[in-house]
């Protein structure tokens, strides 16, 4: 599928072109408020998920920055360097995401038992000490 921005010079694009309908911005509006519901809700679903609620979140990151991008951004219809440009970026914040979360989440107990591992529980704090006598 070519775009505006890949068959038509600058010159020849006029900006009404260029935007959308108003009924198409509210359609995008209320599925970027489904998905951040959805992805609200996450907190709420039981702790043995984890696996699942990471990777669900991911794919709803993925799919709220293409559709903020492509239809907010305007970005369907930039040049294609551009468009480059912002998917590097969420390849780039996917990595870093998936790099901290993989250290946090899925490698905890890995059976290793070559580390100290903290306490769980609070310390004990110390018995008070008396006042020095002058």
């Amino acid at each position: 599928m070519t775009t505006i921005a890949e068959t038509e010079t600058p010159a020849d694009v006029h900006p009404e072109d260029l935007h959308h309908d108003t009924g198409r911005s509210w359609q995008v509006a209320a599925a970027l408020f489904v998905l951040t519901g959805l992805e609200v809700s996450t907190y709420f679903w039981p702790h043995g998920w984890h696996r699942v609620t990471h990777v669900t979140l991911i794919v709803m990151m993925v799919l709220k920055f293409a559709a903020v991008a492509a239809f907010f951004m305007h970005l369907k219809f930039d040049h294609t360097m551009l468009r480059r440009l912002f998917v590097f970026g969420i390849i780039l914040a996917m990595v870093v995401f998936l790099g901290v979360l993989s250290a946090m989440t899925f490698w905890v107990n890995s059976g290793t038992t070559d580390f100290n591992n903290a306490p769980h529980e609070r310390p004990i704090p110390p018995p008070p000490t008396r006042a020095p006598t002058s």
